[in-house]
This record gives C-alpha cells, sequence and structure tokens, in this order.
C-alpha cells in the first residue's frame, strides 16, 4: 500500500493579549441614495479589546479608506489592518519560495536547500540538512513505471538518500522556516478570493459595550417606479403611490436591516487610497575607488568641460525641486474627500443600535407600512425611513412601497405643437401638498373603466423631481378626439423717430401672433393648456401675462372648451427695437417717403425731407452719368488694345496703317474730352454731397 506524505509543519503561537476576533458583523443599517451611494453601518456587541472583521468587495475597498466612522465610546481605536492590493504577490515576494513551488513537496524542500529537516521512516528518523530533491522513474508490479522523488540528505553519519513518497512525515527544525510556511497557508486562506478584502478593525477597551462601524460606498442607485389611480369625473383628487426597486450588491446578506433612502444629487469624488504610490528618486552613482591610473597629458585644454559639470548639478537641483513640488501636488490630492453631508448626518452621533422589532408583513400591512413611512427634507435631499427591518440576501433585489397617498390632481389636455401638430396629449396637473419632495421615476397610470367594472391602464409617462409645493404636468396619451389648428402671422408697425447730427433713429414694433382654433369632442369638455413657444427678446402681450403660465421655454395658456364647440384663443407677443440710418446714405426712395408718409414727422421735417430728396436726386443723376461715362471710356479702351495688335502684325508703310493710327489719335481726343467732363461731374457731386450733409445735420426732431 502506498503511504501517505505529509508535511507536518508546527508553528508557535504567542498569545499577547486576551483579544476576542469576530466575524461577519451584521448589517444594521442601509441608507441608499439616488447618487449611487450607499452608506452601511454595522452593529457588533463586544467584551474587551476586540478585532471585528467583515468582508468587502475589492472595488469597494477605497471608498472604505475613504470614509470608514467607528463609534466605540467605551473603548478606543487600536487601528485597522486589511491585506494589500496584492496580498498574496506580495506575501511571497518575500518569502524564499513561490506559491506554486508551494503546491509541490519537491519544489518545496529544494526551495529550502541547505535547512535541517526530520525525516520519519518505517518508524525511524533520520535528520540533516537537504541537499537536492529529483525525480527518478521506477518499476513496480506488471511492469508499470511510476516517477517518485528521491531525499538527499547530508547528516553526521554521511549523505542519506530518503524516496520522499515511503517517508511517513517530514519536518521542519528550524522555527523560522516553519513560521514562513505557515505565513504563507495563513495568506492563501485569508485571501483566497481575489474579489474580496477583509478588514479587520482593532478597538481596545474593557467591559460589555455595543459598537458601531459606518461607511460609505458605491451601489446601485434605487430607483423610484410610481402608479397613479386618476380621478374620477367631479373629483380632484387621485391615488399616487411609489414603489422603490433596492438591490443588495453587497459581499454580505442584510438580516432585518434599518433602511432609508435618500432622494438627491450630493457632490461625490474617488481617489485611489488602495493603490501603491512611489516616489522616484534620481540615482547616485557608487563610487568606486580602484586603481589609480594617472592621465597621459596631451597639452592644455579650455574650460568647457567644468562649466558643463556645473550645468550638470544645476538640472539636477532643478529636477529636485520639480520633484518636491509635485510630492506637495500629490498629498494635497491624496486629502480630497467627497461632502457627503446628508449621508453623513444621518448617522448621527449615534454610539449603539438598537434595531427595530420585526413585524409580519401582510397585504393589508404594506398599505399601511407605505403610509407610516417617515419622510423629512434636508437642504439638498429627501430621506424616506421605513419603519420596519427587511431583509435580502447578496445579490437579490426587492420592491418596496416607500410612499402612498391621495394628491390633488386635475385632468387636462395638453397642447405642444413639436409633440403633435393637431392634437393635444391627455396629461394630469399634480400638486404635491406635502411637506417633502419626491424623486423622479417612471409613471403608470390607471383610472376607473365602466365597461370593465375595474380600473384599467391606460398609458406610462416620466415623473420629474417634484419638490414640496411645486406643481408637474405629466402627460400619458394622444387625444385624437379635440382638434387643434393653429395660424401664425406677423406684423412690423415704425412708431417714434428721433433725429440728430445727420442720423435719424427708427422705432419699429413687431407682433408675432398665433391663433388656435380649438374643437372639442362632442359629449366631452376639455380643458386645453396650450404651450406656446417663447421668443427671445419677445414680451407676451395678449392674453394679459397674470393669467398665463411660465416655463423656461414656452407660456401655458388655459383654453376651457365646451363639448361639441369651437373656440379660438389669440397668443400675440411683441419685440420693439430701434434702427440707426445715417441720412446722407439713404437711397431717394426712402427720402420721399419721410416726405410723404412714413413715420410720424411734423410738416416742416417733412419739408426738409423734400429737400434732401431732391438733393439726392441730383446726386443720382451725376452718378448716372458718370456710370455712362467711364462705361464709354472703356469701350475705347478695349477698342484701343485691339487696333494696337492689329498695327503689330502690319509692315511698312500701308494705308490701312495710316488708318489705324488716325483712329488712334482721334480715340485719345474723346478720352481727353471723357476725362474733363468726369472731372467736371465729381466736383459737382462732392459739393452735393456737402450739401446734402449740412442739411441733414441741422435737422433737429
Amino acid at each position: 500500500m502506498k503511504k501517505h506524505l505529509a508535511i507536518a509543519v508546527a508553528a508557535a503561537v504567542v498569545l499577547t493579549s486576551t483579544a476576542a476576533f469576530a466575524t461577519d458583523i451584521p448589517v444594521k443599517r442601509v441608507i441608499l441614495s439616488t447618487s449611487g451611494l450607499a452608506n452601511f453601518e454595522l452593529g457588533a456587541h463586544v467584551n474587551g479589546n476586540t478585532a471585528l472583521a467583515f468582508p468587502v468587495r475589492l472595488e469597494q475597498v477605497d471608498d472604505i479608506l475613504k470614509s470608514l466612522v467607528i463609534f466605540d465610546d467605551k473603548g478606543r481605536l487600536g487601528g485597522v489592518t486589511l491585506p494589500g492590493k496584492q496580498p498574496l504577490a506580495q506575501t511571497f515576494r518575500d518569502l524564499p519560495f513561490s506559491q506554486h513551488q508551494l503546491k509541490n513537496p519537491m519544489l518545496l524542500l529544494n526551495a529550502y536547500q541547505g535547512a535541517q529537516i526530520t525525516v520519519t521512516e518505517a518508524g525511524a528518523s533520520v535528520t540533516g540538512k537537504v541537499l537536492h530533491v529529483e525525480p527518478f522513474t521506477t518499476v513496480i508490479q506488471d511492469n508499470a513505471s511510476v516517477t517518485k522523488h528521491m531525499i538527499s540528505l547530508m547528516t553526521d553519519a554521511g549523505m542519506r538518500q530518503i524516496v520522499l513518497e515511503d517517508a511517513q512525515g517530514v519536518q521542519f527544525e528550524d522555527e523560522k522556516v516553519r513560521a514562513e510556511i505557515m505565513r504563507a497557508l495563513a495568506a492563501i486562506r485569508e485571501n483566497g478570493t481575489l474579489a474580496q478584502r477583509t478588514i479587520t478593525v482593532n478597538l481596545l477597551g474593557k467591559g460589555a459595550r455595543d459598537v458601531a462601524l459606518s461607511y460609505v460606498v458605491d451601489a446601485p442607485l434605487w430607483k423610484a417606479a410610481y402608479r397613479m389611480v386618476l380621478p374620477e369625473n367631479g373629483k380632484d383628487s387621485g391615488l399616487l403611490q411609489g414603489w422603490a426597486v433596492v438591490e443588495n450588491m453587497t459581499a454580505t446578506d442584510w438580516q432585518d436591516v434599518d433602511l432609508t433612502l435618500v432622494s438627491g444629487n450630493p457632490v461625490t469624488y474617488k481617489q485611489s487610497l488602495y493603490e501603491s504610490y512611489y516616489v522616484d528618486r534620481p540615482e547616485i552613482p557608487v563610487e568606486v575607488f580602484g586603481r589609480v591610473m594617472p592621465r597621459v597629458d596631451t597639452g592644455g585644454i579650455m574650460s568647457d568641460d567644468i562649466l558643463e559639470e556645473a550645468e550638470l548639478d544645476s538640472n539636477m537641483m532643478f529636477h529636485s525641486k520639480n520633484q518636491k513640488r509635485a510630492r506637495r501636488m500629490q498629498a494635497k490630492s491624496t486629502m480630497a474627500a467627497a461632502p457627503m453631508e446628508a449621508l453623513s448626518q444621518s448617522i448621527g452621533g449615534a454610539r449603539s443600535y438598537d434595531a427595530p422589532a420585526v413585524r409580519p408583513v401582510t397585504p393589508a400591512a404594506l398599505a399601511r407600512a407605505a403610509n407610516a413611512a417617515q419622510s423629512s427634507e434636508a437642504t439638498t435631499q429627501v430621506l424616506f425611513r421605513f419603519p420596519d427591518t427587511f431583509s435580502l440576501k447578496s445579490g437579490q433585489s426587492m420592491m418596496l412601497p416607500f410612499v402612498s397617498r391621495n394628491i390633488p390632481m386635475e385632468r387636462v389636455y395638453l397642447y405642444q405643437q413639436d409633440t403633435h401638430p393637431t392634437h393635444p396629449l391627455a396629461a394630469v396637473r399634480l400638486k404635491n401638498d406635502d411637506e417633502t419632495g419626491l424623486p423622479p421615476g417612471i409613471l403608470t397610470l390607471y383610472e376607473q373603466n365602466a365597461a370593465i367594472k375595474g380600473t384599467g391602464f391606460v398609458g406610462d409617462a416620466q415623473l420629474p423631481v417634484f419638490a414640496a409645493g411645486e406643481d408637474r404636468m405629466v402627460s400619458y396619451a394622444l387625444d385624437s378626439k379635440t382638434t387643434i389648428n393653429r395660424e401664425d402671422k406677423s406684423l412690423s408697425t415704425e412708431g417714434r423717430i428721433v433725429i440728430s447730427k445727420g442720423v435719424i433713429k427708427t422705432e419699429t414694433l413687431r407682433r408675432a401672433e398665433t391663433v388656435y382654433t380649438i374643437k372639442a369632442p362632442a359629449r366631452e369638455d376639455r380643458t386645453v393648456i396650450i404651450e406656446h413657444p417663447k421668443m427671445h427678446d419677445y414680451k407676451l402681450v395678449l392674453p394679459d401675462p397674470k393669467n398665463a403660465e411660465t416655463t423656461q421655454t414656452h407660456y401655458r395658456i388655459r383654453v376651457p372648451v365646451t363639448a361639441g364647440k369651437a373656440k379660438k384663443a389669440t397668443v400675440a407677443m411683441e419685440q420693439t427695437y430701434w434702427q440707426s440710418y445715417n441720412i446722407t446714405n439713404l437711397p431717394l426712395q426712402q427720402l420721399i417717403a419721410y416726405a410723404t408718409s412714413r413715420g410720424e414727422l411734423s410738416p416742416a421735417v417733412r419739408r426738409e425731407f423734400e429737400k434732401l430728396a431732391e438733393v439726392r436726386r441730383a446726386i443720382d443723376s451725376i452718378d448716372t452719368q458718370l456710370r455712362d461715362l467711364r462705361q464709354e471710356k472703356n469701350t475705347i479702351f478695349r477698342d484701343q488694345e485691339r487696333v494696337r495688335e492689329n498695327l503689330k502684325s502690319l509692315s511698312g508703310k500701308s494705308d490701312i496703317q495710316q488708318k489705324y493710327l488716325g483712329k488712334l489719335s482721334d480715340q485719345e481726343d474723346t478720352i481727353t474730352k471723357l476725362d474733363t467732363t468726369i472731372k467736371t461731374l465729381t466736383a459737382q457731386r462732392a459739393a452735393l454731397q456737402e450739401k446734402l450733409g449740412r442739411m441733414a445735420a441741422e435737422i433737429r426732431l
């Protein structure tokens, strides 16, 4: 029979205190936030010096190092310990063997070559130092071969060889070696799960007492899903019930925990506190004193090398300063923390924990528990604390009703042209008459239906953040029985006119008007809310702005319509702006308009504009003449280019050549006359333009 191999390692355990070691600290309180964070409070009853250990997920260690607080009013904190981020690699880095060698007795013994061991075989013991362990192949019955391992020992009597598989036991004599192996085995046991770490809190104190640990880690945000039963005709309130979807994605089960839900958006940060950081240092070469070898003199040299060495020393100093500055910046970054005001306030200064009594939950009790939920509103968050405790296994989800009450509701029909151009949306206006707000979430709507003699589904909606005392409009279906047509038109009217120093300023009034024609169903009245888009720099003038509700982007106008009737609603917005013109730059037609009918001008001012129009007419006439003269001159220039090209192709004297030369001479005379006329007209135009400027500057209004 093959003997069983056992490597016995004896470890000495030294008790330095009476500390107890407790694991699996139960979770007593959970505060879940819509910001994606959770505040956990763990509670335990301890006696004397105690080491409390609890497992956490690896990705949550940074948050725990950032936020862990300990409540022990009768004891002292001895410190918090946990394995490194790579505990096994760090452990085996300081040992003479690897984790792979620990799994193989042959490799482990070879790793301790020279160590003193005692091998027990057939009732006899042999003690010696390990030389080597190597495999060999031997033949057993039926000519089968098997691999065994031979231990070579150096004993006082000489070398001895023992088959490892035949040994009954192998023991290291050196206590230090045994401690190293025990340390490796303990590290493997403690850190066998790569995705978890065990955090140990050491508490120093006397006597029995209650302690609590609290920390904030990332967690799946809880989701709100609402149900709403619409009010019956003639009633102004309906039922709103909110359910919270909660998930336990921690490493431990929740058993009878006190649960609080927080709705808010606090500032949160992450920092890699669990990562190991090392500061780079400049390396200085080791000075080695060797043989003295005098340099062969090759003549005198300049001091460039000395300057280069001085520059190098200066650069090293600069590099060192940069490193110090970087270390200071890194230290400041490490000190950054996440402000979690509401979550930290929720645990208060409590130093002990009393779990609420567990009560059986029945269908009737669910409604009462939801109605009795304690809600409170902080500066930036709303808290919902359940009166009952809950249990939830790790990795599971559950739904909890956190609000259930009647709230004021009004059935309306919301017209949004960008949603549908001709039909409004069936909607409900809600009023939060409670003292606390509600978080956003999806909303499922029901109503009483006589055809099915019960409650039926009518649509879904999205409930935004619903602060206390505010109104919200939620739309859930298209109302195809109500038709809305719209007609847009715009007007522009010039108002006041101001004239000074040759500049005319005119006030213009723009009016954008929309006429909505609403046709209600034959047997149903409608209260239509028209959402009319705002326009930049425009003001609402119709209807009275006091009767219109305002959002960030729209005006909301209420229009009640009787069943089977059509009703028109006009929405008008106006904008006033000023435009400035230099009178001397106005065209003739605008000057004539101001001289006759445009604007609110006195007869005297109109006569001044009439005079300006006459001067402008004269200037325009000169501009026409100048344009014609310059065009004629350009035509002559093009013809002269053609004649010169023809002259180049002729050689000697000929009648054609003389004809071309005569034509060029006549054209030059014409150009001279044109230049004279252009010069005269240009001077006349300048005089008229100057006169126009003087006349414009003299007008006052």
